[in-house]
């Protein structure tokens, strides 16, 4: 085995839903190692409760149900999204080989298990195989925390990964980013390692510059955007940009915890089973599945609003993991509040959701189309056009409310507003590229 350890596999899970506060079993998720593939059996408890965690795809019913094959290497898409990818997979991947377990040996049930109790949303796995138990309360050094994310992009030096990847709670995107508990009274910080915080603290996302992919200054750029999002009425969770001796963080309080306790999530990747990599969606499918999902014309034009914005603010990288929606303890559903907004290239400078078949430059035109294929009044779709688009006009004030240099911002005004002084390589300062 090439020195590794032989590991122990895990061919059969119990999963349950712990949703505002209630804790319900849901069933049992098996690995087939003949068929290369899971199956899941929702237990008749779950069955008669009747909420449908994965209406499409899962719908409740009796008898075990198989993966497909693809995309997600025979797992369901439900599960999928529990699962950490880019920066999060990066991290647990380097963790198992410093304690001595073959990644290649594990399969998407395997690595559901270091997820456990920790990860994003309401699922719960067990058995949980947490490499050790972290520890919460002491205060978190964002400026160390962004340096020791440096050192294992740049693959040299020892990075303390264990601290990281503990600090991760199994998210996805290409960006490094942490989960912390933030005192809204006294600005102190502690890690959220998936435990109960102290009182007074709430669960935060920080994060931190990609080298490859990000601008220098993305943390005030990111925290700008969520503030020009705000001011046209895309719902976005609180945000901030937390200010340390080094370095300027976006940070974003979590959506899927609450008061009343964790929310139920699922991407439109994990919902329809789609490949977030690869376009197979666009924003069509995307507005049909809000109205069955939530059947409230209310969401889909919330749908709509940011899909509007995406193309006003050139936010390109738009695709089926960035868009999602959460269950209540009722079993109704909603979007989730918006995340991930930023000025962004997309796969071949084109959005990942194409907008009325179009994805290099979208316009009014084709905004109108996909108004019309989704019911929305020409009256209605009119005026959220209008009001995002008073909302980019006024760039700058956001940019400079996030204390972004002037140089920057007048690079991404001239690339929203064709304003201010043209850069000289326009497609490198344009954007980052797209996360994996």
């Amino acid at each position: 085995m090439s020195g590794y350890e032989k590991y122990k596999s895990a061919d059969k899970l119990s999963v349950s839903l712990d949703i505002q506060g209630q804790l319900t079993p849901v069933g049992a998720l098996a690995w087939s190692r003949r068929d290369n593939r899971a199956y899941f059996e929702f237990g008749q408890g779950f069955i008669d409760r009747g909420l449908p965690i994965s209406p499409f795809k899962l719908p409740l019913k009796a008898g075990a149900a198989p993966a497909p094959m693809t995309p997600f290497g025979g797992l369901h898409g439900l599960f999928n999204d529990s699962l950490p990818d880019g920066w999060g997979r990066w991290l647990l991947d380097r963790l198992l080989r410093q304690h001595n377990v073959n990644k290649d040996e594990l399969t998407p049930v395997d690595r559901l298990t270091y997820v456990g109790t920790r990860g994003m949303g309401a699922l719960r796995y067990e058995p949980d195989k947490a490499f050790r138990d972290p520890k919460t309360g002491d205060d978190i050094d964002l400026d160390w925390l962004a340096s020791q994310a440096e050192k294992i992009q740049e693959e040299f030096g020892e990075a303390d990964v264990d601290r990281l990847y503990e600090m991760q709670g199994s998210s996805g995107g290409a960006r490094p980013k942490i989960m912390i508990g933030r005192n809204t009274a006294t600005g102190r910080m502690v890690p959220d390692v998936g435990k109960a915080l102290p009182k007074g603290f709430e669960p935060w996302i920080v994060k931190f510059r990609s080298r490859s992919n990000d601008h220098p200054e993305i943390g005030p750029e990111e925290y700008a955007y969520s503030l020009m999002a705000k001011a046209c009425a895309v719902e976005m969770p609180e945000t901030k940009l937390l200010k340390a001796a080094k370095g300027k963080y976006f940070a974003v309080r979590r959506f899927d915890r609450t008061s009343r306790g964790r929310m139920h999530i699922q991407t439109a990747s994990g919902l329809l089973d789609v490949d977030h990599n690869v376009p197979q969606i666009d924003y069509e499918t995307l507005l049909k599945m809000t109205r069955a999902l939530t059947r409230h014309d209310v969401h889909v034009q919330q749908v709509f609003r940011r899909m509007v914005f995406n193309v006003l603010a050139r936010n390109r990288d738009d695709h089926s993991k960035n868009h999602a929606f959460e269950m209540g303890a009722d079993g109704i559903w909603k979007p989730t509040p918006a995340y991930d907004l930023t000025l962004s290239a997309g796969p071949g400078g084109q959005h990942s959701l194409a907008i009325s078949g179009e994805g290099k430059e979208p316009g009014h035109k084709h905004i109108l189309g996909e108004a019309t294929r989704a019911s929305i009044s020409k009256g209605d779709a009119e005026a959220i056009y209008q009001q995002v688009l008073v909302a980019v006009d006024k760039w700058s004030s956001y940019a400079e409310a996030a204390e972004l240099s002037e140089k920057r911002i007048e690079e991404v005004d001239y690339l929203l507003n064709r304003r201010g002084r043209s850069p000289k390589h326009e497609v490198e300062v344009a954007t980052r590229p797209p996360s994996p």
